[in-house]
């Protein structure tokens, strides 16, 4: 079972997220409870990294669906949709404290690796997180303690505990989360008209897209456009549209409320035989196989 804020993402698409990083500062970090406004299916052109503190529950990034407990510590890259929703608990409605993160521009690091030579043993793990990233084992149990004690330092103790984090987490055991081709690879410094692009393609992967319609909307001719969406995302755009739509889908299906027909419409096909095609193409199975071998989020009885 999972929280009802889960069923809010039946309806619509990740909401984009607008991170408050004061220009005085180098990252921003925080801590919140759950259920709270920042507990939600969204995406953002900031690295994200996340731990949860308390609670259990499941939890998404991109294309992925897995389960979370406490000490669960994930680095997601930049525009790639993520939320963690935890278990009803009657007895404990709000779980002080369940998240703490820390967000910060891909600029930025960019900027301090060509600076100091020393981080580009981060690298490998930056180009990762594209994929999301989870981080096991002893040292990241004491990277996530580190990220918790960052609230009680000053600006400089947290960049220098930052900086610290990142070198340990580079050398952790750890493993990619989302598709490979799901990531948007625009490394942190997506423009406002790419936000805008992914804002829409998220808002209205449901209805009937077509590229030559976005690209009029921002001022291109379809060829521009397209090559514009694969720089940004790294894919094409009717591989990317597919793959949303594909991932929504198997939300739907864990939620076990409606049937295969109805998913196949409701995340924007118009053909049954093209959505169990590019299903099996990118999961390797079925819809119906995918339901069956998979655990399901909410029962059909809530």
């Amino acid at each position: 079972m999972i929280t009802a804020q889960l069923n809010d993402t039946r309806l619509g698409a990740p909401v984009f997220e607008s991170v408050s990083q004061d220009p005085k500062f180098s990252f921003y970090w925080h801590c919140h409870d759950f259920p709270a406004p920042l507990a939600r299916w969204n995406y953002h052109p900031e690295y994200e990294l996340h731990l949860i503190r308390h609670s259990q529950g499941h939890y998404f990034v991109g294309d992925y669906i897995g389960r979370f407990e406490p000490g669960n510590l994930v680095l997601v890259g930049p525009n790639i949709p993520h939320a963690w929703f935890s278990d009803p608990d009657d007895a404990q409605p709000l779980i002080k404290g369940r998240d703490v993160v820390l967000q910060f521009k891909g600029e930025w690091l960019e900027h301090m690796m060509e600076l100091c030579p020393e981080l580009n043993c981060l690298s490998t793990l930056i180009e990762d997180s594209a994929q999301g990233v989870e981080f096991k084992g002893d040292e990241a149990q004491r990277c996530a303690e580190l990220l918790v004690a960052m609230g009680e330092q000053d600006n400089a103790g947290r960049l220098l505990t930052m900086l610290t984090i990142l070198r340990s987490l580079s050398q952790c055991d750890y493993h990619t989360l989302a598709g490979r081709g799901y990531g948007l690879g625009v490394k942190g410094t997506a423009s406002e008209q790419v936000d805008a692009v992914l804002r829409y393609v998220h808002d209205h992967f449901h209805e009937e897209l077509r590229m030559s319609t976005l690209a009029a909307r921002n001022g291109m001719t379809p060829s521009t456009f397209s090559r514009f969406f694969k720089h940004a995302t790294g894919d094409t755009f009717v591989a990317f549209l597919r793959r949303i739509r594909i991932g929504h889908a198997c939300r739907l299906l864990l939620e076990g409320r409606q049937s295969i027909a109805d998913i196949c419409f409701q995340v924007g096909y118009n053909n049954l035989s093209n959505f169990n095609r590019h299903f099996r193409e990118l999961k390797g199975m079925t819809p119906r196989q995918y339901q069956q071998s998979t655990p399901r989020l909410v029962q059909k009885s809530l």
